[in-house]
C-alpha cells in the first residue's frame, strides 16, 4: 500500500473534486518540469504523495524544462505589456543551461540533451568565469563565423557531433550570451523577480570573449510607452537584426521564473515581418522527373485537441541541393515516419517540425484546421530543438488571423 495513504478518493462536492484534481495535476506538472523522469516522479508520488511532488526542486547536474516565451505581434505591443521592461537580443542559437558544482560542469539544451562533451571550451569557461560554489545559469549559444553570427544549422553540426570534437570546435567556434540564473549556492531563484536574477548573474559572471552577458537595456513606463522609449527600443531592435540576430526579447523585470511554460506575463519575443509558425509535416507526395525519389508538396499540420490538422501545403524554401533545407534531407527524415501510402500520396506521423514563413493566413473550407497559409515557405528545420508537443496550435493560428484581420481595419 502506498505510504501516501490513498489509492483513490470519492467526493460528493464537485467543486472540491475539481480543486483536488487541479492540485494533483499542478503537483505532477511542477515535478515533471523540474525532474523530467517518469520513473522518478512515480516513485516520489508513491512514497511521499502530493507533498513530495510539490517539494521537488532542481538538482545540479540534471536537466529541467526551461521557461519559454510567447510571440508578440509587434514591438510596441510587447512594450505596452509590462511597466518595468528589459530588452535583450534574441539570438539565433541553442538555449543552454549551464550547471556548475565545484569543478564539475554540465551543459544541457532545452530538449534536455547533455552536450557537455560537444562543447569542452564552454565547460572550461564556466569553471573559470562563473564565481559560485554551485549554480545553474542560462543563456543562448550561437555559432560564430568570420563575419559574425552563423545560422542555427551551423551550430547544430556541433550539437550532433560525437567524434573529432577538438577539430570541429576550431571549425565552428561558439559564443555564449547569458541572461538568467535559477539556482545559486543551494538556493533556487524561481520566486525572485527577473531584476534580482539579472543582478545576481551580473555579480557572478566574469565576462570575456565568447562568454558574456546578453545585450540588455531597461526602461520603465507609466501609461502607454512613450515616443522616446519606442524609438530607443526600435534602435535596439534594429541593432540586433543588423548584427545577424533574430530580433529581441521583451521581458518583465517583475516576473518570476516559471519553468516549462510559455508565460505572456514574463517573456515576449519580437521578430520581423509576420510571425513564423512551427508546424509538423503530416503528409507529402512522391516527386516525379528530376525529383523522383524525393518527397515534395509537403502538407503542414498544426496541433489541435483532435490531433494535427492540415493548414497548408509547401514546396517553397526547399532546395534540390546545396546549403539550407533540401528535398533529400527532408525525405530521409520523413521516410521512417510514413504511416500509409495511396498512389503517390503519403500520410506521415507528425515528428518533423519546420519553421514556416508565409504572407498571410486565410480561412479555408478545404483544410482540417479551417485555415490556410498563403505562400508558405520553409525557413528552417526545427528537429534539433523542437518536439511535436512544441508545434504551434490552432489557437495560435486563430490569434494571428484575428490580429492580421484587425490590422487591415
Amino acid at each position: 500500500k502506498p505510504k501516501a495513504g490513498f489509492d483513490f478518493v470519492l467526493l460528493s462536492d464537485a467543486k472540491k473534486g475539481t480543486e483536488l484534481k487541479e492540485g494533483i495535476n499542478g503537483a505532477i506538472e511542477w515535478a515533471w518540469f523540474l525532474r523530467p523522469d517518469y520513473g522518478e516522479i512515480a516513485r516520489i508520488a508513491k512514497e511521499s504523495g502530493l507533498k513530495g511532488l510539490n517539494e521537488v526542486g532542481l538538482e545540479v547536474g540534471k536537466p529541467y524544462h526551461v521557461l519559454l516565451s510567447e510571440k508578440a505581434p509587434s514591438l510596441e505591443d510587447a512594450l505596452n505589456s509590462f511597466e518595468r521592461i528589459a530588452l535583450e537580443q534574441k539570438y539565433d542559437g541553442a538555449r543552454l543551461s549551464i550547471h556548475k558544482s565545484g569543478d564539475n560542469v554540465w551543459l544541457f539544451t532545452r530538449r534536455l540533451e547533455d552536450v557537455t562533451k560537444q562543447f569542452p571550451e564552454v565547460a572550461e569557461w564556466a569553471r573559470e568565469r562563473v564565481v559560485a560554489r554551485e549554480c545553474i545559469i542560462e543563456g543562448e549559444m550561437i555559432a560564430i563565423g568570420k563575419s559574425g553570427p552563423e545560422p542555427f544549422q551551423k551550430l547544430s553540426q556541433r550539437i550532433k557531433r560525437k567524434y573529432d570534437i577538438g577539430k570541429v570546435a576550431k571549425e565552428i567556434p561558439v559564443e555564449v550570451n547569458l541572461f538568467d540564473i535559477v539556482h545559486y549556492n543551494g538556493k533556487e531563484f524561481f520566486d525572485k523577480p527577473l531584476e534580482e536574477r539579472w543582478a545576481k548573474l551580473k555579480e557572478i559572471v566574469k565576462e570575456s570573449k565568447g562568454f558574456k552577458l546578453a545585450e540588455h537595456i531597461e526602461m520603465h513606463r507609466k501609461g502607454s510607452v512613450s515616443k522616446e522609449q519606442l524609438e530607443k527600443a526600435e534602435a535596439f531592435y534594429k541593432k540586433a537584426l543588423e548584427s545577424g540576430q533574430e530580433g529581441v526579447m521583451v521581458k518583465n523585470l517583475d516576473a518570476k521564473y516559471q519553468p516549462g511554460r510559455r508565460v505572456s506575463g514574463g517573456w515576449l519575443k519580437v521578430k520581423p515581418v509576420m510571425e513564423t509558425l512551427d508546424l509538423a509535416i503530416i503528409g507529402a507526395t512522391w516527386g516525379t522527373g528530376k525529383r523522383t525519389g524525393w518527397l515534395g508538396s509537403l502538407v503542414l499540420g498544426c496541433k489541435t485537441a483532435e490531433g494535427f490538422k492540415e493548414c497548408g501545403m509547401i514546396g517553397t524554401g526547399i532546395k534540390e541541393k546545396g546549403e539550407g533545407v533540401t528535398f533529400d534531407q527532408l525525405t530521409k527524415l520523413l521516410k521512417p515516419n510514413i504511416i500509409s501510402e495511396k498512389g503517390s500520396e503519403v500520410k506521415i506521423k507528425p515528428k518533423v517540425i519546420v519553421e514556416v514563413e508565409y504572407e498571410e493566413i486565410q480561412k479555408s473550407p478545404t483544410y482540417g484546421s479551417g485555415y490556410a497559409l498563403r505562400f508558405p515557405r520553409v525557413k528552417r528545420l526545427r528537429t534539433a530543438d523542437k518536439t511535436p508537443d512544441e508545434a504551434d496550435t490552432i489557437e495560435r493560428i486563430q490569434r494571428l488571423y484575428d490580429l492580421q484581420k484587425g490590422s487591415r481595419k
